[in-house]
């Protein structure tokens, strides 16, 4: 009975808080030398680590967690993400963590309404750093998007309490916001084919130089 007892305290911890470092609010009032400590400390804990991802997730994660209108993100990310495509562990560490954000997000009667808005601003601040890079076609952030948008994320009521509670103004769906992505990239590739197209056209159209000698 006791170890039936501790294993439900366990998995209700483990389902309360997720796999979270630090919360949204938490990580908010961090400035620039708390989260490029943050970034080193992960940096170190990594060289001494037999998982040696492991650091780097929990960092990675947290730096996007964090809210960003004073656009923090750019400053401190650089050196895990390096870190982590030199391992050539990037992209199935940010697969797994983006995987992680969207069964919490839709299954969040499980969680607390601060772990659903960190994991919305995890998500939200990640698309906004790589929409650029979305623009590749076939890349990794493209099919990244293209899994948020299919996730049909609805965000429930009470984060949305919870983030005016703090300041912050109703969360978009983060589907919502793949897909307005993905259209501005659509028309893009658009605009691109038809540039290549007429480019080709107007190649075949002009007279070689040899005809021109004639």
């Amino acid at each position: 009975m006791k170890s039936i007892l501790i294993t439900l305290i366990i998995t209700f911890a483990t389902l309360c808080h997720a796999g979270l470092l630090y919360q949204y609010n938490q990580l908010t009032l961090m400035g620039l030398d708390q989260m490029n400590k943050l970034v080193q400390d992960k940096l170190k804990e990594e060289k001494k680590a037999v998982a040696k991802t492991v650091p780097l997730k929990e960092g990675i994660q947290a730096v996007y967690a964090r809210p960003d209108s004073d656009r923090m993100i750019e400053k401190v990310v650089s050196p895990l993400r390096s870190e982590l495509q030199d391992m050539g562990e990037y992209e199935r560490v940010m697969t797994q963590l983006v995987n992680e954000a969207l069964e919490v997000l839709k299954n969040n009667k499980n969680f607390r309404p601060p772990v659903q808005v960190t994991y919305d601003f995890f998500i939200e601040n990640w698309m906004a750093d790589n929409r650029r890079l979305a623009e590749e076609e076939d890349g990794f952030e493209r099919k990244m998007l293209q899994k948020i948008k299919k996730a049909n994320i609805k965000i429930s009521d009470k984060a949305q309490n919870e983030r005016r509670v703090r300041g912050f103004p109703d969360a978009k769906s983060p589907s919502e916001i793949a897909d307005e992505i993905l259209v501005g990239i659509d028309k893009l590739d658009q605009q691109k084919a038809q540039e290549e197209k007429a480019a080709k056209a107007a190649s075949a159209e002009k007279p070689s130089s040899s005809n021109e000698s004639k």
